[in-house]
C-alpha cells in the first residue's frame, strides 16, 4: 500500500477549534514556545484571485502566555504575530460579505479575515478570547442610562449576540439609521445614514455600527469593543456632518462615532456623561 500523501491545510475549507497541537496542521511551523496554548483556531486560507493566488494564507489563533498569537502557514512566509492581551486597545469584529477580526494596540494593528460561514467557529473561540482580556465584573442591575432612541431590531440582536452571560449594559447612546434628503435644488437624492450604538458595561466600552468606510450597510454590523483600562479620553470634535464623538484609546488608536442629530448642548451631555461613567467604572 503506498503512503498517504503529506498533510496540505491549504486545501482545508472550514474553520476549526484547537485545543492541543495535536489538533493543529503538521504543515504549520509551530514555535516550541506555542506548544502548550491554551485553545485556538484554525482559519482556512481565502478564495483566489484571478491569477489564482490565495488572497490570504491559512493561519492559526493561540492564546498562550497571556497573548493573542497569529501563525500563518509558512508557504506565506510572514513571522508569527504577537498581541500581548494587557497592551490590546481594541477588538473588532466585521460581518459583511466577508468577515474579519482587527487587533489594534500600542505598535500593532493586525487584521484578520475569514469566510463568514465560519462565524460560528470564530464566535466560539472569540468568546474564549474575550474571557481572557477583559476582567470579570459582578453584574450592575438593569440599565442605567439610555440616550437617543430605543434600540431597533437589528441593533438589539446585534448588541444581544456581543455581550457575555451575564454582562449587562449600563449607559447606551443610539442612533438608527436614517434616511435624509439632499439640499440640492437641481439634483435631489434621497440616502441612507448609518446607525450607531455606543454602549459601557462593567467589562468595556461597546461600539456597533453599520457603516463600513462610510457606507450604510443594511444588512451587516460592525462591533468594535476596547477594555474600561484602554479608555483615555471621550470627547467631542466638529466634522462635516456635525459633532463627532471621539474615543480616545491607549497606542494613538481612536474611535470617530458621528451624532447627526441634536443640539450641541444635547451632543456635550452625551459626551460628558460617557466620559463620566468610564471614568468611574476605570476606578471601581
Amino acid at each position: 500500500m503506498g503512503e498517504w500523501p503529506a498533510i496540505d491545510s491549504r486545501q482545508y475549507i472550514v474553520a476549526f477549534e484547537l485545543r492541543s497541537p495535536d489538533d493543529c496542521p503538521p504543515d504549520f511551523a509551530l514555535p516550541p514556545s506555542l506548544a502548550g496554548f491554551d485553545t485556538g483556531l484554525f482559519l482556512p486560507r481565502g478564495g483566489s484571485d484571478w491569477f489564482g493566488w490565495p488572497s490570504y494564507p491559512p493561519r492559526l489563533l493561540l492564546l498562550a502566555g497571556g497573548a493573542l498569537h497569529i501563525v500563518s502557514h509558512t508557504s506565506a512566509g510572514e513571522p508569527p504575530r504577537q498581541c500581548v492581551m494587557e497592551r490590546i486597545a481594541s477588538v473588532e469584529s466585521g460581518h459583511l460579505l466577508k468577515g474579519w477580526l482587527r487587533f489594534t494596540g500600542p505598535g500593532f494593528d493586525y487584521s484578520i479575515r475569514y469566510n463568514t460561514r465560519d462565524f460560528p467557529t470564530v464566535f466560539r473561540f472569540m468568546r474564549r478570547f474575550e474571557d481572557k482580556l477583559l476582567p470579570c465584573s459582578p453584574p450592575r442591575g438593569a440599565s442605567e442610562v439610555r440616550l437617543g432612541a430605543g434600540l431597533d431590531i437589528k441593533f438589539a440582536n446585534a448588541l444581544a449576540l456581543e455581550l457575555g452571560s451575564e454582562e449587562i449594559v449600563l449607559l447606551q447612546f443610539f442612533q438608527p439609521p436614517r434616511q435624509v434628503r439632499s439640499k440640492s435644488w437641481w439634483f435631489p437624492y434621497r440616502r441612507w445614514l448609518a446607525g450607531d450604538l455606543l454602549a459601557l458595561t462593567a467589562r468595556r466600552l461597546l461600539w456597533i455600527t453599520d457603516r463600513e468606510r462610510g457606507s450604510y450597510w443594511r444588512y451587516a454590523s460592525i462591533a468594535s469593543y476596547a477594555p474600561l483600562d484602554a479608555v483615555q479620553d471621550i470627547g467631542l470634535t466638529s466634522g462635516r456632518a456635525g459633532a463627532i464623538l471621539r474615543v480616545e484609546l491607549n497606542g494613538g488608536c481612536a474611535w470617530h462615532v458621528p451624532i447627526a442629530s441634536g443640539s450641541p448642548a444635547e451632543c456635550r451631555r452625551i459626551a460628558e456623561t460617557f466620559a463620566a461613567a468610564a471614568s468611574t467604572m476605570r476606578t471601581s
